[in-house]
């Protein structure tokens, strides 16, 4: 019975490991070293092992890809002097370069275990199972508005934008979603092909090409929901890209390909139109892009107040919403006028008052409030921490870093006796500082790769460095540079980042050859597919440090790499 399982374990073990990609858990199951180990790297490694311990057995000599993978060779060192000589946090680098390389074997490893067409089909299914399954999970999420308690397995919070669920499901962000369901997506499309012309029955034929056309509108629709305007937007240019290269470059009897990438191309459009009507929500980051952009407020108020303790008093505000979204109190959740009683000495906060908007306020308009203000029942000095709420949502404040603040002076009771306090008191909180912007971030990285051209700051260390760089050490370090050709070049400088550019020009070059030759199949089209998306994706984002996303930009390596020596051995 072992002997029959073994040959067949590294496929195994690989379609297990294709499926459990976006099912990550947070608690690792055991440390190697100062490396932690999960569920999906142990699946990572029982591939790697069992493809070793196959191809000793077999006595077979390994299959090796095209010669430009060599560029591989100096980017791997360059992965580890990098680390070596970084300015800082050596160890994180050494591990991500750790993490990259094992990558990289992956992509080996699949070339070894990818022989025949019906293998790179059962990865491809454990694939888009595994990413359908994510894809509903998140939907769930999204459309009931309600997080799932034990998704807390897999990920620390859902990905909110204002009030509104992005669609994450068990990824740790949304757009990780995004780019694993952009990348997977053309998988159904080749399943449908092989239906279509395959020798199925023209009945059972029908029913089964209807309903991938449904999974194709529920996973185009899961990509929408995770709010990534850029992960939809790929989806249609590489639709568009292809349908244009085959139309071009295939003759007539072959142009059936290209017409299936234009229907993909339109069903995506049309989701895309449809949300912009149908949900404020994608309309809002769609006109906006990044939600800071919603909270932002304007407000005019006294720099001074001088209070008895526990009186009140009328003081007027004008507020101006110089942000997206419309002002309405009486909405759930409601947007109002807020403040926090900060004390000066003690820092402790001595209630937050609420005041309701007088009607609907559009963005650029200016409404005036007079509103009762009612002093702590302890004198002293406080500051009056003025700004505008989304209940249950956050503090605009938190989001654009921007709040008015009012000096009060609150003297003892008019009555000359003790006062009982009569409100509640908790520590004193400070407003998280917003992300910053993609081209303040490209900027910090152009700056960082100019002070260090030849060997940069070390692989994934830019989120830890850029925060000094912009004067607060605080700002979330878990945001990379947006950008997957500027992080090469950051982390890595000179050294590293040309030959993996290099090796990344000849696969782009690889791919626009082998999709060209008139003996193309739909299966090549799709692996060329998925690299596509990150190779255009990569402008606006960075995902190779994710298991998820990292993974399987490998795994697409390497079932191009197994197509074309398939091919090869064929002819």
């Amino acid at each position: 019975m072992l002997q029959r399982t073994l040959p067949h374990l590294p496929l195994i073990s690989l379609t297990l490991l294709a499926f459990s990609l976006p099912f990550e858990l947070d608690k690792v199951l055991g440390r190697v070293g100062p490396l932690t180990v999960t569920n999906v790297e142990l699946l990572l490694a029982l591939t790697l092992l069992a493809t070793a311990v196959t191809l000793f057995q077999a006595r077979t000599r390994p299959r090796l890809p095209d010669r430009y993978w060599l560029w591989l060779l100096p980017f791997g060192l360059a992965l580890l002097l990098a680390a070596l000589f970084a300015p800082a946090h050596q160890a994180n680098a050494f591990k991500a370069a750790l993490r990259l390389m094992s990558g990289v074997l992956l992509a080996l490893a699949v070339l070894q275990i990818v022989r025949q067409r019906r293998d790179g089909y059962l990865v491809a299914a454990g694939l888009l199972a595994g990413g359908l399954i994510a894809a509903g999970i998140g939907m769930w999420e999204s459309y009931r508005y309600q997080e799932l308690s034990w998704l807390a397995l897999f990920r620390a919070k859902v990905t909110v934008a204002g009030q509104y669920i992005r669609l994450t499901g068990p990824f740790d962000y949304a757009n990780q979603a995004a780019m694993f369901i952009e990348a997977s997506l053309p998988f159904l499309l080749a399943l449908a092909w092989v239906v279509a012309y395959g020798k199925m029955a023209g009945r059972r034929r029908g029913l089964l090409l209807l309903f991938l056309g449904l999974l194709t509108l529920f996973y185009v629709q899961a990509s929408v929901l995770t709010f990534s305007r850029a992960s939809f937007a790929t989806i249609l240019l590489v639709s568009l890209l292809l349908a244009g290269w085959l139309c071009w470059r295939q003759p007539a009897g072959w142009r059936r390909l290209s017409a299936w990438w234009l229907a993909l191309a339109v069903i995506t459009g049309l989701l895309a139109a449809a949300n912009f009507v149908g949900s404020s929500g994608f309309r809002l980051r769609l006109q906006s892009g990044n939600e800071d952009q919603w909270y932002l407020a304007e407000l005019d108020t006294p720099p001074t107040l001088t209070l008895a303790a526990n009186t009140s008093t009328q003081v007027a505000i004008t507020a101006v919403n110089t942000g997206k979204l419309i002002w309405q109190s009486e909405n759930n959740p409601p947007i109002v006028l807020g403040a926090r009683w900060i004390n000066t000495e003690t820092g402790r906060e001595h209630g937050q008052p609420r005041w309701p908007f007088p009607g609907t306020v559009m963005p650029g308009q200016q409404v005036q409030l007079d509103v009762l203000v009612r002093a702590p029942s302890q004198p002293g000095t406080y500051e009056l921490y003025w700004d505008v709420v989304q209940e249950h949502v956050t503090w605009f404040g938190n989001k654009s870093g921007r709040f008015a603040r009012t000096m009060v002076i609150v003297t003892p009771s008019l009555s000359g006796t003790a006062v009982t306090p009569t409100e509640t008191t908790r520590a004193g909180w400070g407003y998280s500082l917003p992300i910053p912007n993609r081209r303040t971030l490209w900027t910090v990285g152009w700056q960082m790769w100019q002070e260090r051209p030849w060997l940069g700051v070390g692989f994934d260390n830019y989120r830890l460095l850029y925060g000094a760089r912009l004067g607060d050490p605080r700002l979330n370090n878990t945001i990379h540079t947006n950008n997957w050709y500027l992080e090469m070049l950051v982390s890595l400088g000179m050294v590293g980042a040309l030959p993996f550019f290099f090796w990344l020009f000849w696969l782009a070059l690889d791919l626009c050859r082998q999709t060209s030759r008139q003996d193309t199949t739909m299966w090549r089209l799709v692996v060329a597919a998925g690299l596509l998306t990150y190779l255009i994706h990569g402008f606006l984002d960075f995902f190779l440090l994710f298991n998820a996303t990292g993974l399987l930009f490998w795994l697409l390596v390497g079932l191009w790499a197994a197509e074309k020596k398939r091919y090869a051995d064929w002819n």
